[in-house]
């Protein structure tokens, strides 16, 4: 089995708000369970927030201690990590922290330094709302003022800037004042489904110029126009064009796992090999599908 490395699962926030489950074994798409079976898995686990339903500072504090309470109760099996190196010389399962909508600092950049201190290593500027800092896939309007500071801050305390859910305006700010890679960490490519939340060829050209990465996002409505089915024929044209437009070193895995529903061919960890085979017969060398598993990623994080 080959290891993988996921840039966004969804699973934190899901065991939170349903209030039943554990990391260890639960109802949805990522668990301990499933990552057994696949081998060595590395997650970026994701403090999701609706910037919508208020005190999302407060329900940062709750996603952290659930993070920090779900791997104390499986140290045996999963560890938080935060570099390259803790990444590689560790025989458990990673967890990374990540943070989904950036409205979860209430406009205070300080907090910035706060998530760093938990080991937040990713995140994204928006989710689906207008907030402080920008504006979301499906709106005009670039980066604002507070943006511009977020990027510059987010750099300086080594969190990587994720693209994902952000309109091309707010993309094309981030990447004029970016001096490191940045990622989109759970999106696919408009070429083949014309999907706002999906890159277009030039993003995907300066996401790779940067030396960063797009994660392969399984969410149906990203992949196809069948809605309701995540089909592996479907991720293969995403992956196939990432690679052509790209290269290969743009090329990821960023499930959005337990924030996606439908019918998936993939819908845990496990099966996986499926789709490596369906990249092999595609075209895909075994370094390149290496890479593409966990190589690419582990490099933005060094």
């Amino acid at each position: 089995m080959h290891p993988v490395f996921d840039l966004h699962c969804d699973t934190i926030y899901e065991l939170q708000q349903l209030g039943t489950g554990t990391l260890a074994e639960n109802s949805g798409q990522v668990s301990l369970a499933w990552m057994d079976k696949a081998g060595q898995v590395t997650a970026c686990f994701a403090m999701f927030v609706d910037s919508e339903q208020g005190n999302c500072w407060r329900s940062a504090q709750r996603l952290h201690e659930r993070f920090l309470m779900e791997l104390k109760q499986n140290q045996d099996r999963i560890v938080q990590v935060r570099t390259t190196d803790e990444i590689r010389g560790s025989s458990l399962h990673g967890a990374i922290l990540s943070c989904e909508e950036l409205q979860i600092l209430e406009g205070e950049l300080s907090r910035i330094g706060t998530l760093a201190s938990w080991g937040v290593r990713l995140a994204t500027l928006t989710w689906n709302h207008e907030n402080d800092f920008g504006f979301p896939h499906h709106l005009a309007g670039g980066l604002k003022r507070l943006g511009f500071s977020a990027v510059e801050e987010l750099e300086h305390n080594n969190i990587l800037v994720d693209v994902s859910h952000l309109n091309d305006e707010g993309f094309n700010d981030v990447a004029s004042i970016s001096r490191k890679p940045f990622v989109a960490s759970h999106s696919n490519c408009r070429s083949v489904t014309n999907h706002s939340r999906n890159l277009s060829d030039r993003m995907i050209r300066t996401i790779a110029d940067k030396g960063g990465v797009v994660g392969l996002n399984f969410c149906p409505s990203f992949l196809s126009e069948d809605w309701m089915r995540s089909s592996i024929e479907a991720m293969v044209r995403h992956a196939v064009h990432l690679k052509q437009v790209g290269g290969s070193a743009v090329t990821a895995l960023g499930t959005d796992y337990d924030g996606i529903t439908g019918e998936l061919e993939i819908p845990h960890y496990d099966a996986l090999s499926l789709l490596w085979q369906a990249l092999e017969k595609s075209g895909f060398t075994s370094s390149e599908l290496q890479a593409m598993w966990f190589e690419n990623a582990l490099r933005v994080f060094s």
